[in-house]
């Protein structure tokens, strides 16, 4: 089992990363990453990344490429080949594990933290920070939020969005009186990444935690058991459905089956598609915050988005006037690169005059003001977050589909857990 502390040696006792391989190519530097080659975001990165290349001609950048799945392994690879990341696109997720290992740059250093905030809210910003320093900068951000079909819910005779999670249980079951054919709430039930982020999200709106502030285990707690327990009493009520994942969820969405689910910023441009009306169905995708226990609790929601990372190890190599520096500058805090993203890919942007110019669109508006509580998957801070993330999908299954009492699951959630993480 790779731990935290194995991952970290390894890269630790690498010899820095010399600085003529960092600048191998002449004016030139590297970027990693993975969305430039996928199929729905090819095209307009590879725009983005000509017009940098045309308004900045003597910065050279070389493009490495690989499939997300492998995109963690192969920029940890080149890290021990001492091969050149000078600029890197991370899931903020993965922030942890790459932060730990001492050799990122923290952007406070080279653009200033007071200069930072000014252009990108202290909100977002914060999705990059580890142990005090800000080793990521945040490229687009958002949250795992909920979302609400408003077609449905007026159907249904719903008038407002529910605050609370007695109300949210009340609209689902006026939903499913309504039309019993739907899925009232689009719960993940099957993969356990899906399974593990709604888990994490009901687990913080009742107070809990998995692990606490020392690294101990304490999901086996009341919040725990209240969560798990909510989750297990909607399907058993038939108000979520078993074997339903996002994708499940997207599609039921779109065919107005079903009115609620949790998914990323991406979830118009998903009931777009699926809906075959394109934006004439931007009308029922409604962004709301997540249910709380009582009027006044602060909603959660499940921290999501890319970053930008570089590894480059000298100031020569990455500062304000690098060619790395300039580049990761254009993409996160200029608003051209970062409306184009959003207008092509629905993407949102990061800095605050971006935001600012989509103000007029509820959907963007309410989901990024949602997303200031949003928290980071407390699995990600361990080396072996995969293996976690399947020991807390399989018992979040195991109860929503009766195998196992929600006393049990939690139980054996704590106890697979702690011996995970030793």
């Amino acid at each position: 089992m790779l731990t935290r502390r194995k991952f970290i040696s390894v890269v630790a006792a690498s010899s820095v990363l010399a600085p003529s391989l960092l600048r191998a190519a002449t004016n030139g530097f590297t970027y990693v990453g993975w969305s430039q080659d996928e199929a729905a975001s090819k095209a307009t990165l590879g725009k983005i990344f000509d017009q940098f290349q045309q308004s900045d001609p003597g910065a050279a950048v070389k493009v490495v490429g690989f499939p997300y799945a492998q995109m963690q392994q192969n920029l940890f690879l080149r890290l021990r080949a001492h091969q050149p990341v000078d600029a890197a696109q991370l899931n903020l997720q993965w922030l942890p594990q790459f932060g730990a290992t001492g050799k990122m740059v923290d952007f406070n250093d080279i653009y200033g933290k007071a200069a930072l905030a000014k252009v990108i809210d202290p909100s977002i910003l914060r999705l990059g920070e580890f142990r005090g320093k800000q080793l990521g900068m945040p490229w687009t951000a958002g949250s795992i939020g909920m979302v609400a079909n408003a077609a449905v819910l007026k159907e249904a005779g719903v008038r407002e969005a529910p605050v609370t999670i007695d109300a949210f249980i009340e609209s689902l079951k006026a939903i499913k009186a309504k039309f019993p054919e739907t899925v009232p709430y689009g719960m993940s039930t099957k993969d356990n990444a899906s399974m593990a982020a709604d888990f994490q999200t009901w687990l913080w709106t009742f107070g809990g935690r998995i692990f606490n502030e020392q690294g101990q285990v304490v999901v086996n707690s009341p919040a725990g058991v209240r969560a798990l327990g909510l989750m297990s009493d909607l399907v058993k009520d038939r108000l979520a459905a078993k074997d339903t994942d996002r994708y499940d969820a997207r599609r039921l969405f779109a065919q107005n089956r079903c009115a609620f689910y949790q998914d990323a910023p991406l979830a118009r441009g998903f009931a777009r598609d699926n809906s075959g009306k394109g934006t004439a169905f931007d009308v029922n995708v409604v962004s709301i915050a997540t249910p709380v226990v009582k009027k006044g609790d602060v909603p959660r929601s499940f921290a999501w988005g890319h970053l930008l990372g570089s590894f480059a190890q000298d100031k020569q190599s990455f500062d304000v006037k690098s060619a790395p520096g300039r580049f990761v500058s254009y993409l996160s805090m200029t608003d051209e690169p970062q409306l184009e993203y959003f207008q092509k890919i629905g993407l949102f942007p990061v800095t605050r005059s971006a935001l600012a110019k989509l103000s007029g669109d509820p959907y963007v508006a309410n989901w990024t003001s949602n997303a200031k509580n949003a928290t980071r998957d407390e699995l990600a801070f361990y080396p072996n977050v995969a293996d976690l993330t399947v020991i807390v999908g399989e018992q979040v299954q195991a109860a929503v589909l009766g195998q196992k009492t929600v006393a049990e699951a939690i139980d054996n959630m704590s106890k697979r857990l702690s011996a995970a993480i030793v």
